[in-house]
């Protein structure tokens, strides 16, 4: 716990623990590189992919904050432990037509097993322009 609470203020931000889970509770996550590269990794539960993501060397890229820039999609090699897709992320990955793909900042971490193939990862060059 922090001095400020700075954890206990995210997760009533990102809402509580169902019952029965530990708050602190972290499960094994995957990442899979764009370079082929596998990460296995730990997450919180009921954090995003992309938030999971920040203990990667170079996390996953991001446009936006709600997905609407694509540029998190994310390719789904095992959806366990994963929660199921919102209404809102199905609705953006609808036209796509493409199957296993989510969207890293709406994909939530409900469990373990999870393994997920990165097709962007966060670079300097992007953020330069080169």
């Amino acid at each position: 716990m922090t001095p400020f609470g700075i954890r206990s203020k995210l997760r009533d931000f990102f809402g509580r623990p169902v019952t029965g889970e530990r708050p602190d509770e972290t499960v094994p996550l995957t990442f899979v590189l764009p370079n082929g590269a596998e990460f296995p990794t730990r997450s919180e539960l009921r954090y995003t992919l992309v938030m999971a993501s920040q203990l990667l060397e170079t996390p996953i890229a991001t446009g936006c904050p709600d997905g609407h820039c694509g540029g998190c999609v994310v390719d789904i090699l095992d959806s366990t432990g994963l929660a199921a897709p919102s209404a809102a992320e199905s609705k953006l990955l609808d036209p796509k037509g493409e199957k296993n793909i989510r969207l890293a900042c709406h994909a939530r971490v409900s469990g373990p097993g999870a393994k997920v193939k990165v097709r962007q990862v966060w670079s300097m060059d992007a953020v330069k322009g080169d």
